[in-house]
């Protein structure tokens, strides 16, 4: 086929066509703007609206810690207490050991009357009264006392004397006497 149109009507043909293009490219950019306007206003409500939910949990939450503020409070002030029995028992010293391994040491005919245990002076000098039926007893217990070298250090007699009462253990007997550190262990 001959085309035997004028070449202006040619070139308006063709603008026609690349019109029709431009036109339905435009469109089709129209309407991708139009799905991409609608998914971000789809987008901003839903996030807006899982905002104002998540505010309502938050007070809400607020709301239930404060009814149980009472509680964590008394909870804190449990565990404080329990820190601090736990700093107690950790510095306790027992001193029913320490006792019997003085008891297992006293020579017969001797009974101990007074002897004050602190840990403060656990190492240092101390009086320890005691009571002996003679006065072989009292020497027995010093003599022992200082054999004994795991719980006793610097043994010596402060005084002793005799009663003049009919009393089973008539000899008083005062001593210094140093219990070692390591005894209470």
């Amino acid at each position: 086929m001959i085309n035997l149109l004028p070449y202006e009507h040619k070139k308006e043909i063709r603008a026609g066509r690349t019109n029709i293009l431009l036109v339905r490219y435009i469109t089709m950019m129209v309407m991708s703007l139009v799905v991409l306007g609608g998914l971000v206003g789809g987008s901003y409500v839903v996030l807006n609206n899982t905002k104002t939910s998540a505010e309502q949990k938050v007070q809400d939450n607020e709301k239930n810690v404060a009814a149980f503020k009472d509680v964590k409070n008394r909870t804190e002030s449990f565990r404080s207490d329990l820190a601090t029995a736990k700093a107690i028992f950790d510095k306790e010293v027992t001193y029913s050991k320490l006792i019997y391994k003085i008891a297992d040491v006293i020579p017969q005919n001797v009974v101990l009357d007074n002897l004050t245990l602190d840990p403060q002076k656990l190492g240092s000098s101390a009086t320890m009264a005691a009571k002996a039926k003679t006065y072989e007893d009292a020497v027995k217990l010093k003599e022992v006392l200082i054999k004994n070298d795991e719980l006793f250090t610097d043994v010596s007699f402060e005084t002793v004397t005799r009663s003049s009462s009919t009393d089973e253990y008539p000899v008083t007997i005062s001593m210094k006497v140093t219990i070692k550190r390591e005894a209470i262990k």
